[in-house]
């Protein structure tokens, strides 16, 4: 049996609380086996809200099974937790799948989507910053691990983090492996 494609389609302000629930469901669940108990306690207020700007971006997607989200994501050409674009540069932003539809290809697709929008715009270089959960996820897709660091949510509050970095011109969506995890 296969499983069914997603309907992928550009968020909006009024899709807020189906963003928040696939956040909510995805990082709650799907971050454990790599975080500590004390590092979710500090990073899931932070991380599990749908930003605005995102929302109006018209680079950020829903990926929906039977009318419900199953999957978030999109891209900015500015440099997340910053107000600064570097030519030529796309940036991942807040992808995640529920943790009741990883392994279907949902989170596939909807990259699918990012990185042809990405390649649509021009963009040669696209970066990401994964969680530890997803780099696996990434790396099918054709990112390279650049280095770890702490992604600082506030003054005092960071989420370890790898930078990942592949050529938009290499794209190869397709070729993904069906695991879903997030990011």
């Amino acid at each position: 049996m296969t499983n069914p494609s997603p309907d992928i389609r550009r968020a909006s302000p009024a899709d807020k609380a189906a963003v928040d629930h696939v956040l909510q469901a995805s990082y709650g669940a799907l971050l454990k086996p790599d975080y500590t108990p004390g590092t979710l306690a500090e990073v899931l207020p932070l991380i599990t809200k749908a930003k605005p700007q995102l929302l109006t971006s018209g680079t950020y997607y829903i990926a929906e099974l039977d009318g419900q989200a199953a999957a978030v994501g999109g891209w900015t050409a500015t440099v997340p937790m910053r107000d600064e674009a570097v030519p030529g540069q796309a940036h991942i932003r807040h992808v995640a799948c529920h943790p009741k539809h990883t392994g279907q290809g949902v989170s596939r697709a909807l990259m699918e989507t990012i990185l042809n929008d990405i390649r649509a715009a021009g963009l040669t270089e696209i970066m990401c910053y994964s969680t530890l959960t997803a780099e696996g996820f990434y790396a099918r897709l054709g990112f390279e691990r650049q280095r770890a660091f702490d992604l600082m949510l506030t003054e005092t509050v960071a989420l370890p983090s790898i930078v990942m970095r592949r050529r938009a011109k290499t794209c190869r969506a397709g070729a993904v492996s069906r695991s879903d995890r997030t990011s």
